[in-house]
C-alpha cells in the first residue's frame, strides 16, 4: 500500500471525525469520495479505513470520556455497515463488536451528553448539553446553529477581539464564550444569562475546559496537535458558585457574578444578567464593554422590548461594536425585530459570513450576521 494512499485515508478520517466530535447529522456527514471508495474497495485499504475510522470516532477517548448521545453513536455505526454491507464489502469484526457493544448498553436518559467541537490544531471544545431542544422552558441548554456561526466568525478575526473587554448576552452552553476566550486573547470576557440551569450548565462548561479535564487522552491515532491545550489558573483562583446540577440555589440569587476564573490569560467572568435588567446594572457599567456578542437570541418576539432596550443601553451609553448572530427560521421574525431596532434608533447592517472555516456546522438553514450600532 502506497504512503501517499494512507496518507489520503487519514486526512479523510480527520474531515469525518470533526463531523462526528460535534454530532453532525449522520444524513448529512460530507464523506470524501476518497475515503469512501477506499472503504467500499474490495482491498486491504478499506479494512485500514475502517479500523481508523473506527478508532477516530466512537472509540475514541475523548467520546470514551464525555459519550456522545447513544442513539446518535448507533446511528453512525449502522450507516457505515450498511454502506460496506450494501457494496458486498467484509466488514471489519471490530466494527459489528462496537455497534452490538452500543447496543447493549441500558439506555438510561440522563437528560445531558457531550458534543466536541475540534478547532483544527488548536484543540477541542467540549460541552455538556440538554438531549432535548427545549427542556426545563428554556432552549439554552444546547447550542444552535448561529452560535457556531459567530464563533467561527471570531476565531477567523481573532485580532479584532485582542485585548478587548467583550460581553456577550445569552450565552446558553458556552461555546462563543469558549471559543472566545481561550482563542482570540481578548482582555477580559463576560458570560451572560439569566435561566438558573443555563447558568449551571454554563459554568459547568466552562470549568470542563478551563480546568483541562477534556484534556487529551493517550491513544489518539494520527492528530500531533490533538491535545488540548489550555493554560489555567489553579483552583485557587476558580470561584465557582454553588449550583450544581440544574438547580437553583439561594446563593445564585443573590450573586450577580457566578464564577471568576482565567482562561489562557483572559480575565473570564459569568454573569447573571436578565436583559431588562442591562439599564439598571452597575457591573455592566464597570464592565464598560467595547464588543458585546449575541447569538440566537431573536426568536421570541415577547422578549424583543427588552432585548432592544438592552443594545439601546449599550450602544448609546459608550463607544461599543455589537455583533448579533441570527439563524433565520422565520424571516418574518426577524424582520419584526429588525423593525424594531430601526425605530430605536439602531441601524442592524448585514456583515458577510464566510463558510465554516475553523468549525464545522450545517449551512442547510441559513445565519446571518449584523453588526449594530447607534445611528449617528
Amino acid at each position: 500500500m502506497a504512503l501517499e494512499e494512507i496518507e489520503l485515508i487519514k486526512l479523510s478520517v480527520v474531515c469525518i471525525k470533526k463531523q462526528f466530535l460535534c454530532a453532525s447529522s449522520v444524513k448529512t456527514i460530507h464523506w470524501q469520495s476518497d475515503l469512501l471508495h477506499e472503504l467500499c474497495s474490495r482491498s486491504n485499504n478499506s479494512m485500514l479505513a475502517q479500523k481508523l475510522l473506527l478508532e477516530n470516532t466512537v472509540n475514541h477517548p475523548l467520546v470514551k470520556k464525555f459519550p456522545l448521545k447513544l442513539s446518535y453513536q448507533l446511528a453512525f455505526l449502522k450507516d457505515i455497515i450498511s454502506k460496506l454491507e450494501r457494496h458486498g464489502q467484509e466488514v471489519l469484526d471490530e466494527l459489528y463488536a462496537a455497534y452490538c457493544h452500543l447496543l447493549s448498553v441500558p439506555n438510561i436518559d440522563s437528560g445531558t451528553h457531550y458534543r466536541h467541537f475540534a478547532i483544527d490544531d488548536c484543540g477541542t471544545i467540549t460541552l455538556r448539553e440538554s438531549s432535548k431542544l427545549i427542556s426545563q422552558g428554556t432552549t439554552g441548554l444546547c447550542s444552535w446553529q448561529a452560535a457556531l456561526a459567530l464563533a467561527d466568525w471570531c476565531l477567523c478575526n481573532c485580532k479584532f477581539l485582542q485585548n478587548r473587554h467583550v460581553l456577550e448576552l445569552g450565552s446558553g452552553v458556552g461555546l462563543t464564550g469558549l471559543c472566545v476566550s481561550l482563542h482570540c486573547k481578548p482582555s477580559t470576557y463576560w458570560f451572560s444569562d439569566c435561566h438558573p440551569a443555563v447558568l449551571c450548565l454554563l459554568q459547568s462548561n466552562i470549568l470542563l475546559n478551563v480546568t483541562g479535564q477534556n484534556a487529551y487522552v493517550p491513544g489518539d491515532s494520527y492528530e500531533e496537535h490533538a491535545a488540548v491545550r489550555h493554560t489555567h489558573s489553579d483552583d485557587r483562583n476558580v470561584t465557582p458558585s454553588a449550583c450544581e446540577g440544574h438547580k437553583q440555589t439561594e446563593l445564585c440569587d443573590r450573586r450577580q457574578v457566578l464564577l471568576r476564573t482565567r482562561c489562557n490569560n483572559t480575565e473570564t467572568r459569568v454573569l447573571n444578567l436578565p436583559w431588562e435588567t442591562v439599564p439598571m446594572s452597575n457591573i455592566v457599567t464597570q464592565i464598560s464593554p467595547e464588543v458585546v456578542l449575541a447569538a440566537d437570541v431573536v426568536y421570541d418576539v415577547s422578549l424583543f422590548p427588552v432585548l432592544c432596550q438592552a443594545f439601546c443601553h449599550l450602544l448609546f451609553k459608550r463607544p461599543c461594536i455589537l455583533l448579533l448572530a441570527c439563524t433565520v427560521r422565520n424571516k418574518e421574525t426577524l424582520d419584526a425585530f429588525m423593525q424594531l431596532l430601526k425605530k430605536a434608533g439602531l441601524e442592524a447592517a448585514e456583515e458577510d459570513l464566510p463558510p465554516p472555516t475553523f468549525l464545522y456546522y450545517s449551512t442547510d438553514v441559513p445565519v446571518k450576521l449584523y453588526r449594530v450600532s447607534a445611528n449617528t
